[in-house]
């Protein structure tokens, strides 16, 4: 459980390190952004639509800064149903919420990989490198049901318990 622990707490603070990085990099493209357009012509050329291109890669950015909002609810989540583990206490209603904003916060990951890759298709259409692939991913649907259901199960067996408690 310590090394669970250690290694949510190190993913949080790499994901807080990459939403500094998205929201600065985003707020630089402002000010920068010419000299960004400038370095965009001199390489796809006079002709290119680079506005639009800055555009997508400050939605890109927009959708990194979501994407670590989202991830911090799941760690943080995880985080404090790791704490009742410890104390030996899993099985509480509290999980069961945490379980089920979890399952929220993959759903919101769900439709942020959705605005990427229509950024991606975006750019392919526009002709530019954007050096990423995109499919979609079965697996993140699965794995929001998953946890919707497992927060169910967490609820009645935690209200189960409790009952049971209450009548012996």
């Amino acid at each position: 459980m310590i090394a669970a622990r250690w290694a949510v707490r190190l993913l949080a603070w790499a994901n807080v390190a990459c939403a500094i990085g998205f929201l600065v990099a985003l707020i630089a493209s402002v000010p920068f952004g010419s000299m960004i357009e400038a370095r965009l012509v001199a390489k796809y050329g006079a002709g290119f639509d680079v506005a639009t291109l800055v555009t997508i890669l400050r939605l890109m950015l927009a959708l990194g800064i979501a994407a670590s909002l989202a991830l911090w609810i799941i760690l943080d989540r995880l985080s404090r149903m790791l704490k009742t583990v410890e104390a030996g206490d899993p099985f509480v209603r509290a999980n069961a919420r945490r379980l089920q904003a979890i399952g929220w916060a993959l759903l919101a990951l769900q439709f942020v990989e959705l605005g990427f890759g229509g950024l991606v298709r975006w750019l392919d259409a526009l002709g530019a490198d954007s050096g990423a692939g995109w499919q979609p991913s079965v697996m993140g649907w699965i794995a929001v049901l998953l946890v919707f259901v497992l927060a169910r199960i967490f609820a009645v067996g935690s209200a189960m318990r409790d009952d049971l408690e209450g009548t012996v």
